[in-house]
């Protein structure tokens, strides 16, 4: 009986959590699906390479300043409302995207589909209302373990849809998105009950550009790990946008090349979210795992500078594929540790709103770096952001006591804990 009982938590619990997995790895496979197709269709009308550039910034600029926005509001309303209204926006966005027949009617399309792709902050709030401390990075890693699968199936699927027609990718891409939202309504639990009047949630919504920086500069915890997740995505995201201009320079490889290349990324990724982090934590906890991962991040970046050898490039992206696997679960889950439990989406979406800063900001310097200096120097900078991103690391981070959280069930599970420094 006692057994059935300890039992039952745990099984509610996995549930959402699962779904909200699924629902990420649906969301991500589309994303991915329209990637490789983006650039022939904005060449279609007659984009430059400077205007397919901005195609991804428009894009990465809306998710900077919704990402807070739909995670206070899921906050306020709760997870489902929020995240099934930003799957019908993406959708929407994609329909435009395929129906564009003007380069500004494309870059709109994609500001509208940066704002329905905001909804990360509130995916991960999801994972910290049903997990309870010493459960929560494994939670983050099957979410990120899904986003990366999402990049493995997603462009696999646009190389068979795009000898279809131009437009094919972004259609099918918008009723995946809309087949999610549905699914969403139907299935998905609320994790999170709402709470404050309409008028104090749109507030609060709207509020959330602005009190994301203000809860960062009053708590120091948050604003270091904001920074961190800050340089940690500026130095992967250069690494992502110059690493096809690189293995040309290098290797003479063309498309093909690079997308096996960046399938063995996402499955290395995969690996280590999906399953190993969880345990890493479990040995160490997430700060030490998480200065671990960075660590790598940077040795691998720099060595990726000097990688005129197959093998050894194929060593150097596993080193740094290795520790992107451990940084984004256990600083999201150190995030959730420091934040409370009414403004979990908030901070999620803040520091996610800030990722997506830096993923204008990386591409932008590495293109910069590559034209003005040279081919490796791009890797270079970002190990040495890594490097800083360790620094930053340092200092000791609110983590659960174990002993106190192994008991910790319903609402306790949601309650930031009793903190050990180590």
């Amino acid at each position: 009986m006692s057994s059935n009982n300890k039992q039952a938590p745990t099984q509610q619990r996995r549930s959402p959590l699962f779904l909200m997995a699924l629902t990420i790895l649906i969301d991500f496979t589309g994303f991915g699906l329209i990637l490789p197709s983006l650039p022939f269709w904005a060449q279609h009308l007659g984009a430059n390479a400077l205007e397919v550039g901005l195609i991804i910034t428009v894009y990465a600029l809306a998710q900077f300043l919704f990402t807070p926005v739909l995670g206070s509001l899921s906050d306020h309303y709760g997870r489902k409302p929020i995240i099934t209204i930003s799957l019908l926006i993406e959708a929407a966005s994609l329909a435009l995207t395929a129906l564009a027949g003007s380069l500004p009617l494309l870059l709109a399309a994609r500001f509208v589909g940066g704002i329905g792709a905001s909804n990360i902050g509130s995916a991960q709030a999801v994972v910290s209302d049903i997990t309870t401390p010493q459960e929560r990075a494994k939670g983050m890693g099957l979410i990120g373990a899904a986003i990366g699968l999402g990049f493995v199936i997603g462009p696999a699927l646009a190389g068979i849809l795009s000898p279809l027609g131009q437009a094919v990718p972004f259609w099918v891409a918008g009723a995946v998105a809309l087949l999610n939202a549905l699914l969403v309504l139907c299935f998905f639990p609320e994790t999170h009950k709402q709470r404050a009047s309409t008028g104090m949630q749109l507030h609060a919504g709207w509020a959330a550009l602005f009190s994301g920086w203000r809860n960062a500069f009053r708590q120091r915890t948050i604003a270091r790990l904001v920074g961190i997740n800050f340089l940690f995505t500026v130095a992967f995201t250069a690494m992502e946008a110059i690493f096809a201009l690189f293995s040309q320079h290098t290797f003479g490889w063309g498309a093909v090349q690079n997308g096996y290349v960046f399938t063995y990324i996402g499955v290395l990724i995969v690996i280590m979210q999906g399953g190993l982090v969880g345990q890493l934590v479990k040995r160490w906890n997430e700060q030490r795992v998480m200065i671990g991962g960075l660590v790598l991040l940077g040795i691998g970046l720099i060595l990726l500078a000097f990688s005129t050898q197959i093998a050894w490039l194929l060593l150097t992206l596993a080193i740094l594929s290795i520790g992107d696997g451990a940084v984004t679960p256990t600083v999201s889950t150190l995030l959730s540790f420091s934040s409370v439990a009414d403004a979990q989406g908030e901070t999620l979406g803040f520091a996610q709103g800030m990722a997506g800063l830096a993923r204008v900001i990386g591409p932008l310097l590495a293109g910069l770096l590559y034209d003005r200096i040279g081919a490796g120097i791009p890797f270079i900078a970002g190990g040495i952001l890594g490097i800083l991103a360790v620094l930053l690391a340092l200092s000791p981070l609110p983590i659960p006591d174990r002993a106190k959280a192994s008991i910790a069930t319903g609402e306790n599970a949601k309650t930031p804990l009793a903190t050990s420094e180590h």
